[in-house]
C-alpha cells in the first residue's frame, strides 16, 4: 500500500481579509481547513449571507493522493472549476 503525504492547504496572503479566521501563508491540514470553511459558511448563513463557500484561487494545495484514473476530476466537482 502506497503512502501519500497528507493533504494541506495554505491561504494566499493577498486574500487574508476575506477569511479572517484562517491563518494566511501557513500550511494547515486539509481536514482542519475544511472544518474552518464549513464553520464560516454556516455562520454566514445564520446572518442571511449566502456566498460560495470558498474560491479555490484564494488557496494553494499540496500533498494527498494523485488522481486515480485518466477521467477522474479529483477534488473538482463543478464544471466551472479549473
Amino acid at each position: 500500500m502506497e503512502s501519500w503525504p497528507p493533504r494541506e492547504v495554505r491561504l494566499r496572503p493577498e486574500f487574508a481579509e476575506v477569511y479572517p479566521a484562517l491563518p494566511a501563508g501557513v500550511w494547515v491540514s486539509a481536514p482542519a481547513w475544511a472544518e474552518a470553511i464549513v464553520t464560516r459558511a454556516r455562520e454566514a448563513r445564520q446572518l442571511s449571507i449566502h456566498r460560495r463557500t470558498f474560491d479555490p484561487d484564494h488557496f494553494e494545495f499540496r500533498g494527498g493522493a494523485p488522481p486515480r484514473g485518466p477521467g477522474e476530476r479529483h477534488l473538482r466537482t463543478r464544471a466551472e472549476d479549473r
